[in-house]
């Protein structure tokens, strides 16, 4: 099984290959330094010259669906899309907050609540929490825009202490995350955000979506059915 991940949420744009043992095959990471769509295709053709495969070989495609950069999001999702349709394979979406918990529970041991952030930008985060057992993975708390003193209260005045990741696209980013994050009394990881499309298309193996039938039409970017902050 070759699965290919998608990940342009993030300000940056990760294209990925895994294998069915959660092994990277090819990635390339880059800053948009050109149009979402032309940078992706050429990310697109690098990591399959590289691996040494075809389009056809590819056997399933995860995409992060936000919440995040809209055009980046619009622009993965309908290259993925597109890919799904004329390839005939399955296609599963996840969220970008999902892909940040998991990574810190892939890390953990035993049953946990997780917080993940994300910077919303203006002073205020993306914010949801979840659930971690070796069982199950579920979100508790739909996804919110918090500013650091709404954060700091909802996490504090959570019944059993999670544990508090957020994820980062940039060193000067970190430094900020930490300096605030500093003042919320959890145990709190920082999550380089270069790493979703691996982790999405962890989550996506480990769930046994990609197995799953998915019609590519049926997914929509968070800001779609969110019902919420983008």
């Amino acid at each position: 099984m070759l699965l290919l991940s998608l990940d342009s949420s993030n300000g940056y744009s990760n294209v990925l290959i895994a294998d069915e043992n959660f092994n990277k095959v090819s990635e390339s990471v880059s800053d948009f330094h050109e149009k979402h769509s032309i940078l992706i295709f050429k990310q697109l053709d690098e990591i399959m010259r590289k691996a040494g495969i075809k389009l056809s070989d590819l056997t399933g495609i995860a995409v992060i669906l936000g919440p995040g950069s809209y055009t980046g999001i619009r622009v993965s999702l309908t290259i993925a899309k597109t890919l799904s349709y004329v390839l005939g394979i399955n296609i599963t979406g996840v969220e970008s907050l999902l892909v940040c918990a998991y990574s810190l529970a892939k890390n953990s041991v035993g049953s946990e609540n997780i917080v993940a952030v994300k910077d919303a930008a203006k002073g205020h985060y993306y914010v949801s929490e979840y659930f971690a057992d070796k069982a199950n993975f579920t979100r508790r708390f739909k996804i919110n825009l918090l500013n650091i003193a709404e954060l700091k209260s909802f996490v504090e005045n959570m019944e059993n202490k999670p544990s508090l990741v957020y994820g980062f696209n940039k060193e000067d980013d970190y430094g900020k995350f930490k300096s605030e994050f500093e003042s919320i009394n959890v145990k709190t990881v920082p999550f380089d955000l270069k790493q979703s499309a691996y982790f999405a298309s962890a989550y996506a193996l480990e769930s046994n979506f990609i197995s799953d039938s998915k019609y590519a039409e049926e997914l929509s970017p968070y800001y779609v059915y969110g019902n919420g902050p983008f």
